[in-house]
This record gives structure tokens, C-alpha cells and sequence, in this order.
């Protein structure tokens, strides 16, 4: 009697939340626009439906399955030790029979029937919200593989296996406090590399990447016969006030990463680990000196590389992420500049 109580109970609850809709949907549209499947295992035909699962008459279970727009409204599985039903996302009920116990959980509340010598009593606690893993039956469809490259991020900027050798001092140095790096990821593509899970992918997809790298001397760029040579302003320009100096870029980015990611709390909540590889095309450059309330721009290529590609790495646990790019070629053209490998550090602050 209490099964059957438990079966109406969560049949009554879905019902009544989508008779009204369905009603006046059927008024204009037709059961096959809406794709409105009711199937179960109850008779002895093989039924496949259209959502890639096949319903099959089982010796052990029985089970029914009602979905609205693809989407499951009422699944229930009836076996030799009790019943088990789904209504949406709002209710889960469990009946066990070598138990005289009824357990209904609705988010973190548990409502526990219990049939003894001395009657039936109803308790209401606590509960923690309920984890899928623990059975297999309220799993929510599994959802596509999603990685983590789109969103707005911030950086450090900063040069490695510099060589001036062909120069008298190293005029790049960088105050790297002040060299931010600015990413804006508006564009992703993912590829699931599993069948069964979405723990595993590639990623694509298209940046915008603004360097800045801040002068630590008070000298600019310019090109002598085609090569970039230091313009020192404390001699060139004696009566300004130098406040910053500075080189920026803007790339065009596409990213080739491959991604791993360790469910560690109700599958959603997860560890991610990217690597890969960020191919790069210069849209801009130029540099700018601040002096005494005046700026100064001249935007050139200073013989930067017009394509670049650099290793990347991320890591992060939901919308926190960390990056990591190392160049793989150097800033500026071979034998035109001095040898200077780029890198950038940094956080996603907002992830899209």
C-alpha cells in the first residue's frame, strides 16, 4: 500500500506541474512537434526511442520513463526490493522493501515514514544535498565536455634568454609590475575525446591578447636601417619629465589545448589541467612615453613578429583558473632586435 502511495505521490506532483502547459501546447501543436514520449519496460516489445537509450523488458526491474521537450519529467524503477521515482529535479522518492521505512528527499530535507510495533512515525531532518554517485538512478544526463578557455584574464608580462649582444646595455628591462598582459577569450569550440564521460577534450576557439611591457629605463624604440635600436630620452629629450615608457601589443589568438579534468564533488565541481599550444597574429604595435601631462604614440611594427606561437598551460578548480604562456619564438625577427623569449603569468578573472 505505501509503494503505491509513493508511486502516486510522485506521478501527482509531476503532473500537476506540466498538465496546464500540455494542455494548451496541444491546442496548437502536435505530440510529434513537442516530442512528448511516454515509454516503458512493462510491455514485452523492444522499444528504442529517440534519445539514444533502449528500454528493454528486464526479469528484475520494471520501468517507465515520461520526457517533455527531451526532457525527463517522471523516470521510475520498480524492483523485487522496492521502487524508486524521479519527478524533474525537484523530488527523489525511494521505497525499500526489506525495510519498513519510506525515505522522500526534497533538496537538503529527508522525510522518513517508519512503520514499527508502534505505529508509524514521520520524521523530517536534515540532509546533505543528494550526491549522484551514490546511485546511479538519479544521475542527471551526463553533459557535454565544456573546457575552460573563454573569459576576460589578467597577467604579468616579463622577457627570458635575453641577449644584447649586439648592443651596449640591455635597454628592455621590464618593470614587471607594471608590464600587464590583458586577454579577452570571447570565442570557444570543445571536442569530446570520450564517448561514456566529458572529463577529457580538446579546445579551440579565438582571444584578443594586449601586452604591455613596461620600460624600466627612460628609453624608447626605433628602427636604424631596419633594425630596432634604443632612443635614450634623458639625452634626446633632456627637458622631459619621463612619468612611463612602454611597448604594446595586440595579438590575435588561437588556442590547440588538450584538457583533463578530476570530478571531486557531485561531478560538477572539478579540477582542470590544460596544455597545449596558442598560435598568435599581430593586428597592432606601438609605443608610448607620458611625459609632463603630454603623451606621445608611434605606432609601427617595430619589426615584431607578424606570427608567433607559444606554449601554454592552465589550471584551476570551477571559475578559478591559472595560466601560463612561454614563447616558442622570440619577440622580434630574426637578427632585427634583440633575442628576447616572451612570457606571461597570470588568473582568468571572469570565465564566460
Amino acid at each position: 500500500m505505501k509503494k503505491l502511495l509513493v508511486m502516486y505521490f510522485a506521478l501527482a506532483v509531476s503532473f500537476g506541474a506540466y498538465t496546464q502547459n500540455t494542455i494548451d501546447t496541444l491546442k496548437t501543436d502536435t505530440l510529434k512537434k513537442k516530442k512528448i514520449l511516454i515509454e516503458d519496460s512493462w510491455s514485452n516489445k523492444k522499444q528504442k526511442v529517440k534519445t539514444k537509450h533502449t528500454w528493454e523488458k528486464s526479469e528484475s526491474q520494471d520501468t517507465m520513463k515520461v520526457q517533455f521537450m527531451n526532457k525527463d519529467v517522471v523516470k521510475a524503477v520498480e524492483t523485487d526490493g522496492g521502487a524508486k521515482v524521479k519527478v524533474g529535479k525537484i523530488g527523489k522518492f525511494a521505497y525499500q522493501e526489506d525495510r519498513d521505512t519510506t525515505k522522500i528527499r526534497i533538496g537538503g530535507k529527508q522525510i522518513n515514514i517508519i512503520d514499527g510495533w508502534h505505529g508509524t512515525r514521520i520524521r523530517i531532518e536534515k540532509v546533505h544535498p543528494w550526491d549522484p554517485d551514490q546511485d546511479k538512478f538519479f544521475l542527471e544526463k551526463e553533459p557535454e565536455f565544456r573546457g575552460h578557455w573563454a573569459g576576460f584574464e589578467m597577467g604579468v608580462n616579463g622577457f627570458t634568454d635575453e641577449n644584447y649582444t649586439s648592443y651596449d646595455y640591455d635597454f628592455m628591462e621590464l618593470d614587471m609590475a607594471k608590464s600587464i598582459a590583458v586577454n579577452l577569450n570571447f570565442l570557444q569550440y570543445d571536442i569530446s575525446l570520450q564517448k561514456e564521460r566529458n572529463t577529457i577534450g580538446l579546445i579551440t576557439g579565438l582571444g584578443l591578447e594586449w601586452n604591455n611591457y613596461r620600460f624600466d629605463n627612460d628609453i624608447t624604440l626605433q628602427k636604424v636601417n631596419g633594425v630596432i635600436q634604443p632612443l635614450d630620452l634623458s639625452v634626446e629629450q633632456p627637458d622631459w619629465k619621463i612619468k612611463k615608457t612602454k611597448l604594446t601589443t595586440l595579438y590575435l589568438t588561437v588556442p590547440l589545448l588538450l584538457e583533463f579534468q578530476i570530478p571531486v564533488k557531485y561531478k560538477k565541481r572539478r579540477v582542470h589541467m590544460s596544455a597545449g599550444v596558442v598560435g598568435g597574429l599581430r593586428l597592432g604595435s606601438h609605443t608610448k612615453i607620458k611625459h609632463d601631462g603630454d603623451k606621445v604614440k608611434d605606432h609601427d611594427d617595430f619589426k615584431l613578429k607578424t606570427l608567433r606561437y607559444a606554449a601554454h598551460a592552465r589550471i584551476g578548480y570551477r571559475s578559478l583558473n591559472f595560466f601560463a604562456t612561454y614563447g616558442l619564438t622570440e619577440l622580434f625577427e630574426s637578427g632585427k632586435g634583440p633575442d628576447l623569449t616572451p612570457f606571461t603569468v597570470g588568473i582568468t578573472l571572469i570565465s564566460f
